[in-house]
């Protein structure tokens, strides 16, 4: 069998069975880890997607100007 690496810590392993899918991880460890890493990531791209439309939301309802006149008036 050819020598497998896994996607998570890069190590070489060996297939167990020739059944079922190609395994990507050595360990149960590495696919716990795999999860976790993908959970995270998950949250952060959707917590970014929420902080552009809230950011957009701001900028289209108050306008470059008004935040200039409002800076202008302080002066």
């Amino acid at each position: 069998m050819p020598k497998l690496y896994c996607a998570c810590c890069g190590r070489p392993f060996a297939r167990a069975s020739s059944r079922g899918p190609v395994p990507l991880y050595c360990s149960r460890d590495c696919r716990v880890q795999m999860a976790t890493r993908r959970r995270a990531w998950t949250l952060v791209e959707r917590d970014g997607a929420l902080w552009d439309r809230m950011r957009s939301e701001w900028t289209r309802t108050d306008g470059a100007a008004s935040r200039s006149a409002g800076l202008s008036a302080l002066r």
